[in-house]
């Protein structure tokens, strides 16, 4: 195959998945320990900077896991009315930007009609 049209095709590839991404929008930081591999530690942060900082303080606070070797690191979006957590034993569902809070409680969205 001529390197021009190997550099094209290469281009088509690259332009593809070039999509636009929000900058500001929450993210989990899924990191797994040598020996703890089905506990997964995951971390909600806006950017890897801060998921790392968040990580070095559970490491300190959490002696279990001083010493022990990060073997994986994954990252995943919330995806609206479906990735939900607890909070306060309440559970919430993520809304991302749409309300004031990023989460609210599951009833509370369920009423609005989501589908």
């Amino acid at each position: 195959m001529p390197k021009a049209l190997l550099f094209s095709k290469i281009i088509y590839i690259c332009e593809m998945f070039n999509y636009p991404v929000e900058k500001h929008i929450l993210r989990f930081y899924k990191y797994k320990f040598i020996g703890l591999e089905s506990h997964p530690i995951v971390i909600e942060a806006y950017n890897k900077l801060e998921a790392r900082q968040k990580l070095m303080y559970m490491i300190e606070k959490h002696p279990q896991l001083y010493g022990r070797a990060v073997i994986s690191e994954s990252l995943s979006l919330p995806i609206f009315g479906e990735t939900t957590k607890i909070i306060n034993g309440i559970d919430h569902v993520w809304v991302g930007n749409v309300f004031e809070r990023e989460w609210i409680p599951l009833n509370e969205f369920e009423k609005l009609g989501y589908e």
